[in-house]
């Protein structure tokens, strides 16, 4: 079914101009919430939150399929949506549901809309820290955004979740992207009322999701415990199974975004008559991966040196051009046309729409603070250097750089002998643990099924 917005859906996005019109629909998702008729069904509900029907990827269809296999759990979903994805939600949800008003879904942003908050908000803000980190993170993720703006918006934010799980009293929430910036509200409030949390994604591997109680990223168990992870059994079989999978997915390009044609990057420029050795430096989603607000928990977790993927490539190029190298950058996706606008750094090649298989390919060394690009890089046999943490910490796999001194060493090593054999070998134990231990089948590829089925999955009994 198209989900193009109708002719009123589209009013929607157009209809807050005012700061006014922006207080209103906030009180009246408040008010909406008073009206909502939750009915509790079973002693154990689980309020899964997040946007995921907006960009659906096979998870929609997970989604039916948890409430469905987990039996002992009542299921209802916080839609983070508007317009026609909340007609998505509707037709697409088989369990209960409710939307967020226009201005809580995710991505949603009235640009260069000042508001003046009261004394009333200034004070209820200021006293709470973890509000104060979720403001930051929003002022630094959109430049457009006006004065006040954030500081409104995550005071109803909170007002909101409160009553949420006042109504609707879960035992276990599932936050899809813990780093979000209401999210980051969402999981304060739901320690600070002892309900036990649990963070969704897509999988490190192509093909999976994660749902995992730690953390994620570099707060995950594989990353904050690799020791012990390292040490999980596997046996030879499912060692061999791990390489076939890999094989699988380096032959299919499987990847949960579609991918541009490959021929694109010859397009740009030609490699073909450079002798100089290629790196990719390939960036994330700073204010959706743990690092910012960039603080100790950011620089103990996530990343140890650089506080934006930005930083990390100013301190890249220096390198490059002192070794004579030649420099790519693969922006991530969803931050690169407001980075670019903030900063303007030259010297580099930018890589915005070009197929990340066909820039692996055409790259000697992948070079990233945490993007989970390193697991497609190590998927397709380059090496790889870490600067930062991820599921990949100590694992064997990467060539780690976690202090400023070595990271030029480490890039020449990885130059000088490339993938070894013993990273190989590391990383295909490390994918079969992952298959065994941590991910789980996200059923977009039928015809050659890997990870955890969906009907194993139990939130009581989760145990990474």
């Amino acid at each position: 079914m198209d989900y193009k917005p109708t002719r009123e859906e589209q009013k929607e996005y157009l209809a807050y101009h005012t700061q006014e019109e922006f207080f209103q629909n906030l009180e009246d998702g408040l008010l909406s919430l008073q009206t909502f008729k939750f009915k509790r069904k079973k002693a154990k509900v689980v309020l899964i939150a997040g946007a995921m029907v907006a960009f659906d990827k096979g998870t929609v269809n997970y989604l039916n399929k948890m409430a469905i296999y987990n039996e002992e759990c009542q299921y209802i979903l916080l839609s983070e949506v508007t317009a026609e994805y909340r007609r998505k939600t509707q037709d697409t949800i088989r369990f209960d549901f409710l939307c967020t008003p226009h201005l809580l879904a995710k991505e949603i942003l009235v640009p260069y809309l000042d508001i003046l908050v009261t004394e009333k908000i200034v004070n209820y803000t200021t006293k709470r820290k973890y509000i104060l980190n979720a403001i930051e993170n929003l002022n630094m993720r959109h430049h457009e955004i006006g004065e006040g703006y954030a500081r409104a918006l995550m005071y109803y934010a909170d007002l909101y979740i409160r009553e949420l799980l006042k109504i609707i009293e879960p035992s276990y929430v599932i936050l899809w992207n813990e780093f979000y910036a209401f999210h980051l509200l969402f999981d304060f409030i739901c320690k600070l009322k002892k309900i036990r949390v649990r963070y969704m994604e897509f999988g490190c591997i192509p093909g999976t999701f994660v749902i995992e109680k730690r953390g994620q990223q570099g707060e995950s168990y594989p990353a904050h415990c690799p020791a012990r992870f390292n040490h999980f059994q596997i046996s030879l079989k499912e060692q061999q199974a791990a390489i076939k999978i890999k094989n699988y997915i380096y032959k299919t390009c499987l990847n949960r975004n579609v991918q541009p044609e490959y021929g694109k990057m010859q397009s740009l420029f030609s490699l073909s008559k450079n002798k100089k050795p290629v790196l990719t430096y390939m960036g994330q989603n700073d204010y959706e991966s743990g690092m910012f607000p960039y603080k100790k928990r950011a620089k103990h977790f996530h990343s140890p040196m650089f506080k934006s993927t930005l930083e990390g490539l100013e301190f890249l190029q220096l390198l490059s051009i002192k070794n004579d190298w030649t420099l790519l950058f693969k922006p991530h996706p969803i931050i690169k046309a407001s980075e670019n606008k903030k900063q303007k750094v030259k010297k580099y090649v930018c890589l915005p729409d070009v197929s990340i298989h066909e820039i692996i390919d055409a790259s000697d060394v992948i070079v990233t603070i945490l993007s989970q690009s390193a697991y497609e890089a190590l998927l397709r046999n380059k090496p790889v250097v870490m600067l930062g943490y991820t599921q990949l910490k100590k694992s064997g796999c990467t060539y780690e750089a976690y202090h400023k001194n070595i990271i030029e060493k480490r890039i020449k090593e990885a130059l000088e002998k490339g993938i070894t054999m013993s990273q190989t070998e590391c990383f295909e134990k490390h994918m079969a643990r992952l298959l065994k231990y941590y991910l789980m089948d996200d059923q977009t590829h039928s015809a050659f099924p890997y990870g955890k089925d969906v009907k194993e999955f139990d939130i009581a009994r989760l145990k990474l």
